[in-house]
């Protein structure tokens, strides 16, 4: 749709301008700039029960949105569905982000969870996962 208006907008510049004039039209430019989670570590804190960690990110835009994260049982059921707004973060290209899983209320298995990050135009990183045991 972007690319049939802007072809609209070039073919109806031309016709205005006519044979012989210049014409110049500043196009914008579209591509993928999602946001990159380039490492991360996390560490159980049994006596707490939590699990403690962080991600390292880059976003080549500088408009970090939000942080997802997404605790699933060894059954395959979804467990917590967390998404927070990383508001604090607009405007930076790069920078660490700390993240807390609670688990006390949790039931003795196996989980695992994914956590990835989104920019304001619904761009999604790549996800990270781990795992621990309650």
């Amino acid at each position: 749709m972007k690319r049939l208006i802007l072809v609209t907008m070039l073919l109806l510049m031309t016709m205005i301008a006519g044979c012989g004039s210049e014409v110049s039209i500043v196009l914008p430019l579209y591509f993928d700039s999602s946001p990159a989670i380039t490492t991360y570590h996390y560490t159980q804190d049994v006596v707490n029960s939590y699990v403690d960690g962080s991600v390292e990110f880059y976003a080549p835009d500088s408009d970090l949105d939000g942080r997802t994260i997404t605790v699933v049982n060894s059954r395959g059921t979804e467990i917590e569905h967390t998404i927070t707004s990383l508001g604090a973060f607009a405007g930076s290209s790069s920078g660490t982000i700390a993240f807390t899983i609670d688990y006390i209320h949790y039931r003795p298995e196996d989980y695992t969870f994914t956590i990835y990050l989104t920019d304001r135009a619904g761009y999604m990183s790549n996800p990270v996962f781990g795992s621990f045991r309650v």
